[in-house]
């Protein structure tokens, strides 16, 4: 089930909804790469045309182009967030955009919308399954580093192993660090052992304004083990 991208997946499942940052980032880089045409449908039976012109996945904000129908333009900044959809490499995504406000891009003007935080992804000539939508899973781990251990927060998953880790506290870690054994505490499955390969390491403020420790990394693990914990983020819906 481990496909290299969104589409593949979706050759087997039909409809996912994408919670992944890391996916959801990729997906939108692609859409942009493409120049895809992205649409949506405003009051007044207003249809706002547009391409992706930038992603900018470490502040989370896209630009829009400016419509050619400057009505369009007019509802869409009037707008609270923008219902978006695109049909790119043989799938359908939807996503919502939140806040559009006009800026400058490269000397052209353009819309500026809070990057989405889910995506549904549907397979082309597919009617989309009125489904529940289960909510976000609190996905726990415990690190171990020589006889300390810690606790983090899994908030990423993505299909090639890539994630990120939120620990409430600063831990003395580095980039290249490999922590053996760590224990995913899975919310519906027995947990899940993984290795743990460090790549970057950040300070963070919390809402609270106390600080912590995001950590990019890649999860290791026999692929049914990895399996469990990208289906918490890239969920089937069937």
């Amino acid at each position: 089930m481990n496909s290299p991208d969104i589409t593949g997946r979706l050759a087997h499942t039909g409809q996912l909804l994408v919670r992944s940052g890391i996916e959801i980032d990729r997906i939108l880089g692609a859409i942009a790469q493409d120049g895809d045409t992205v649409s949506a449908s405003l009051p007044a039976k207003v249809l706002f045309l547009s391409r992706l012109v930038h992603v900018e996945p470490e502040k989370q904000y896209l630009l829009l182009s400016y419509s050619d129908h400057k009505p369009a333009n007019t509802a869409a900044l009037a707008a609270r967030s923008l219902t978006l959809k695109c049909n790119h490499r043989g799938a359908q995504f939807a996503f919502a955009c939140a806040n559009p406000r006009s800026v400058m891009h490269e000397n052209r003007p353009a819309i500026q919308v809070v990057s989405p935080t889910t995506l549904l992804a549907l397979q082309n000539r597919r009617t989309p399954q009125r489904v529940q939508v289960p909510a976000q899973a609190n996905v726990e781990c415990e690190l171990r580093m020589d006889v300390l251990t810690f606790k983090a927060k899994v908030i990423d998953v993505a299909l090639d192993g890539m994630g990120f880790l939120l620990c409430e506290d600063v831990i003395p870690l580095c980039a290249g660090t490999r922590l053996p054994g760590a224990r995913i505490r899975h919310p519906y499955h027995e947990p899940v052992p993984v290795d743990i390969e460090v790549r970057n390491v950040n300070r963070v403020t919390l809402p609270d304004g106390k600080a912590a420790t995001r950590i990019g990394c890649r999860f290791v693990a026999p692929p049914a083990n990895l399996e469990e914990l990208i289906r918490l983020f890239i969920i089937d819906l069937q």
